[in-house]
């Protein structure tokens, strides 16, 4: 009776978690979500720095995680006699339990074709109205994404080209949003013969009056449209193509990175040995940069976000609301961008 409890006690104890799999989803779910979230931005923020310095972005996406359990149970039980006139017979049970978590974790790099229309193809202004009209504010998302509006330049701040952005931006951005807030400016798709179509702006039916009337008069005059007129095509280019047509003239994700990277400041060193340029000092909204990277020659306490580079840790102030916002909206972009290519997926097996 002894031996046959002990072994019960053995085998209850080594398949007392038998059916593992179902409680590991919730520990495994967060804490992958958790670390991919991390390093993505990681990732996004250590690129810009890159382009900062005139180096090669380079972007890896996680393609697939799985996660493989492995449990091996053994037991054992001996049992002996004693014939000696004083002593016990004797009794032993034993077992053995392994476990094992063996992750597969593939990286899939961004290059080629992939590379070319996620990162170096204009993101449609179609996409960045429909932003804007879902709830987006638009100086938050036409000054990053958009380069000139009938004319009406943005600031450009990439090595290649620098270009301060028009007086009228500010006012035309601020109009819009008042316009937009109010319902009576929106943004639809309409459809074309060929099966494609175009965004159009259009206004609400009706009279307006009041504020919404002068605001729509000086947005008529700033992009040189008829104030009696309630569409207005918007298509991608410089001049527009059609009558009270809205040119769009909008950036790549790299282009936008560009823009971003080279509006923050880096060690005066660096600059002063060559290893980067000046930076761009923007006289929109004040000077400030999109989004405000930091540096310390120590890693800082409390950091949004936070890389290595160059000797020193760039990082994102936890503490600093807008250039928060600013790089949750550049990574929504890059999603927004992403595409897959189908035979990019690598191949590979797993076996217990």
């Amino acid at each position: 009776m002894k031996l046959t409890g002990l072994i019960t006690i053995v085998l209850v104890t080594m398949t007392g978690c038998a059916s593992v799999g179902p409680k590991t989803v919730p520990h495994d779910q967060f804490n992958y979500n958790a670390a991919i979230a991390e390093s993505s931005q990681e990732q996004l923020l250590l690129n810009l720095v890159r382009l900062r310095y005139n180096e090669t972005p380079v972007f890896l996406k996680v393609g697939s995680v799985i996660s493989q359990y492995s449990r091996i149970a053994s037991a054992n039980a001996a049992v002996g006699a004693n014939t000696s006139v004083v002593g016990d017979n004797t009794a032993s049970a034993g077992g053995r339990l392994s476990w094992a978590d063996r992750p597969t974790i593939t990286y899939i790099p961004i290059s080629g074709q992939e590379f070319a229309r996620n990162l170096l193809t204009p993101i449609p202004p179609s996409a960045i109205f429909n932003m804007v009209q879902s709830g987006w504010p638009a100086d938050l998302v036409l000054p990053l994404t958009v380069w000139s509006i009938n004319q009406i330049g943005s600031d450009i701040a990439r090595p290649s080209s620098h270009q301060q952005a028009d007086p009228e931006l500010a006012e035309m951005l601020k109009v819009w949003r008042r316009l937009r807030d109010s319902g009576e400016l929106g943004v639809r798709r309409a459809p074309v013969k060929d099966g494609h179509g175009y965004s159009i702006l259009f206004l609400r039916e009706g009279p307006l009056s009041g504020q919404a009337a002068n605001d729509f008069q000086r947005f008529a005059e700033l992009l040189g449209i008829d104030p009696q007129a309630r569409q207005f095509p918007m298509t991608y280019g410089l001049v527009p193509e059609k009558e009270n047509g809205i040119a769009v003239l909008t950036g790549s994700i790299w282009e936008i990175m560009l823009n971003i990277a080279w509006q923050f400041e880096v060690p005066a060193r660096h600059i002063q040995n060559g290893r980067t340029g000046e930076t761009f000092q923007s006289t929109h909204q004040g000077g400030a940069a999109p989004i405000e990277v930091q540096f310390s020659e120590q890693e800082p306490d409390d950091a949004y976000v936070t890389v290595q580079a160059h000797g020193y840790w760039f990082y994102i102030d936890q503490r600093d609301p807008g250039s928060k916002r600013t790089f949750s909206f550049l990574q929504l972009l890059l999603n927004l961008a992403e595409t897959s290519t189908p035979d990019a997926t690598p191949v590979f097996t797993i076996s217990n």
